[in-house]
């Protein structure tokens, strides 16, 4: 018996005894996972227990232990994929023979605000209101970018289509409803390049796809801190925020869990000392039982 970091990155214990003939299958927040009966730690009621996994109950903390992404922790504000996220749409014009990138659905109040953020992060991309659309007026850029980065494409796209949750100067979450309708549906798979791939670096998001008359509206949000933390970075040329309280939270909840993992006598000692330095090294996400 050793207390473990299992394939799922779930904080586990594992138990040669546990009947293993059966999976059992949950989606926790932004995660969705099958696996065998083990033990896992818990936090429920104010109070980390140790259950077995086919045990898990709404409201039940599970704790993901991911190891912290050097990149992530230095990453910069990239123009060419922010005003790639502003190029989603594209159409030709048969008039002039070229082809203009455009706005979905875009509601005119949000157009200065706009123009006055791309403005403050150094971008020469400007949006103008035409006859059609609020076209993206191309300057000394190159269509044929590609994007370079999933992060900075998505803060691009917080920019144009989404909302930041502030409280109190406090950044709680994000979310991002973007208008596909039509052929334009295909983006889809584009978004879903970027979401997958940032969560292969512990970066998540929760989709929900909305069914409208036209298409559909593709929806993400997200509190995770260290999203939140990176998003706040790359927004401080336009505001800053002066907490991200998540950060602070989670801080106490992990010293809270090395305690008892030190102190419980149910733990067992085997692999206890490398999961203990993990704990304190490595970042702790909370996936909640809906």
């Amino acid at each position: 018996m050793k207390i473990v970091i299992d394939n799922h990155n779930i904080l586990s214990i594992q138990y040669p005894e546990i009947n293993e003939t059966k999976e059992y299958c949950y989606n926790l927040d932004w995660f969705e996972f099958c696996d065998f009966n083990k033990w896992i730690i818990v936090y429920h009621k104010k109070q980390f227990k140790i259950i077995h996994l086919r045990d898990l109950w709404d409201k039940m903390w599970v704790f993901m232990v991911w190891q912290k992404d050097e990149e992530l922790e230095n990453i910069e504000l990239n123009l060419e994929s922010v005003e790639h996220a502003l190029k989603l749409f594209s159409w030709f014009d048969e008039d002039t023979g070229h082809k203009y990138y455009f706005l979905a659905k875009y509601s005119e109040n949000k157009v200065d605000i706009l123009n006055d953020n791309l403005k403050k992060l150094w971008s020469k991309v400007v949006v103008d209101k035409t006859e059609k659309w609020f076209c993206i007026e191309n300057k000394d850029t190159n269509e044929d970018e590609v994007i370079y980065d999933p992060i900075n494409f998505l803060f691009g796209l917080r920019l144009v289509y989404g909302d930041l949750n502030i409280k109190n100067n406090d950044l709680k979450s994000i979310k991002i409803q973007i208008p596909l309708f039509s052929w334009f549906q295909e983006n889809e798979e584009l978004i879903d390049e970027c979401i997958n791939s940032l969560t292969d670096n512990s970066i998540f998001f929760k989709k929900n796809i909305q069914k409208v008359k036209d298409g559909i509206v593709y929806q993400l949000t997200s509190s995770d801190f260290e999203l939140l933390e990176i998003f706040a970075k790359l927004y401080q040329s336009i505001e800053k925020w002066l907490k991200i309280s998540k950060v602070d939270e989670l801080e106490t909840v992990k010293l809270q869990l090395i305690e008892f993992i030190k102190t419980n006598d149910k733990i067992p000692s085997n692999w206890k000392e490398e999961v203990l330095k993990e704990l304190e090294n490595w970042i702790i996400k909370i996936l909640v039982n809906k």
